[in-house]
């Protein structure tokens, strides 16, 4: 009883609050992917206001320029793997919760660690793990709460499958467009054009390290600033390093400022709370939330849930059809795909087999009616689509 009443007592002022029930938080499990500015104010948050388990993902290591604005990182962390790093920490700070860490992509790990989530949380820096993320909420029906900044300005958007906008219900607009489709990485290339479109963009490296390159598929300027750590860590030491001042020079890091990162994360864990609640503690926010921290400006952006969205739709479940042709080629073909589901990077699956850009659709045993399902980096659950065949 003495160390429940001590448990209590840690609480104490936010069990003042009215509405308030810390058996929600108590029992709540919440998945945090990234752990850079905003991952570290808003895992600290829910850390202290009891949140039962956090589960802290990030593949990154702790470097000197993030400890202006990642607080639970010291100078000792330099070169530790981040999300460990976050879990001792926040364990000093509220030992009564759970914290589970994995130095990992987030898209390698097992599904049920997204299962057994409450909500789950994008702290990401970069919009092919957001769409990822955004896909895996919708189809698992669990809360996702993405947020993100840059400079003085910072954005947070609270998804609740089915009944709010998704990421990519109005991605044509808010999305950028090279994170969308960047450049064409269907066309059929050769080493030297990388060593072009790079040479183009100021960049000189030779035709054999551009065939290391190739050999891990990494064939484009968009492969060069995306790579996932799973292919990098395949790559020689001197490739690496290659590679990683390459991705310095064509992805500069973005502005950031502790205050705003601070600022939408104390935002974004409100939004947490009052999920966890149940609409006990208000009405979530609505449609994309903005901050302006040099004009000092609140805005909300009205978003409106798109029945046809490709990812949160009402006829996602039901297939979603397109249209070929028997004389078409795969290549064709995925470029099609490409440009109407913005993604550049679709893989198609037909039965048990992965089919080739230089088959015609004539050769794959492709029918009227049949599904094929479009593999891509920016989805969870390949993409069904139902074939309707004409000729021509």
């Amino acid at each position: 009883m003495i160390e429940e009443g001590r448990n209590l007592e840690r609480y104490d002022r936010q069990l003042r609050i009215e509405g308030w029930n810390q058996e929600n938080l108590t029992k709540a499990r919440v998945v945090i992917a990234g752990v850079g500015a905003t991952g570290c104010e808003v895992s600290k948050n829910l850390a202290l206001m009891g949140v039962g388990k956090l589960v802290l993902v990030d593949n990154d290591v702790v470097e000197l320029s993030n400890l202006s604005r990642q607080m639970l990182f010291l100078e000792d962390d330099i070169g530790r793997p981040k999300a460990i790093v976050a879990a001792d920490r926040l364990k000093k700070m509220n030992p009564l919760i759970n914290i589970e860490a994995y130095f990992e992509d987030v898209r390698n790990l097992d599904v049920t660690v997204f299962e057994e989530a409450d909500v789950l949380i994008s702290c990401l820096d970069n919009w092919p793990v957001r769409r990822w993320m955004n896909s895996l909420a919708i189809e698992l029906n669990k809360p996702l709460v993405d947020l993100a900044m840059e400079g003085f300005y910072a954005n947070l958007q609270v998804v609740i499958p089915k009944r709010t906008a998704c990421l990519e219900c109005h991605g044509e607009d808010l999305i950028p467009q090279e994170a969308q489709l960047a450049e064409c990485t269907l066309r059929r290339r050769r080493p030297e054009d990388l060593v072009q479109d790079l040479k183009n963009a100021g960049i000189e490296i030779s035709t054999k390290v551009a065939e290391k390159l190739f050999e891990h598929d990494i064939k484009t300027i968009y492969d060069l600033k995306y790579a996932q750590e799973g292919v990098l860590i395949k790559l020689d030491k001197k490739t690496l390093k290659v590679v990683k001042e390459i991705r310095e020079r064509l992805r500069p890091k973005l502005p950031a400022l502790q205050s705003v990162a601070a600022m939408i994360s104390g935002l974004a864990s409100t939004e947490i709370v009052k999920i966890l609640h149940r609409d006990d503690l208000g009405e979530l926010v609505k449609g994309l939330f903005v901050y302006d921290g040099l004009a000092g400006q609140f805005t909300v952006v009205e978003l409106e849930r798109n029945p046809e969205c490709f990812v949160c739709g009402d006829f996602v479940e039901e297939e979603l059809t397109i249209t070929i042709k028997p004389s078409e080629s795969i290549l064709e073909l995925k470029k099609r795909v490409a440009e109407i589901f913005r993604i550049p990077d679709p893989e198609i699956l037909y039965r048990e087999w992965r089919l080739p850009d230089d088959k015609k659709i004539s050769e794959t045993g492709i029918r009227e009616n049949d599904t094929i399902y479009i593999t891509t980096s920016r989805r969870f659950m390949p993409l069904q689509l139902r074939i309707q065949m004409i000729q021509g």
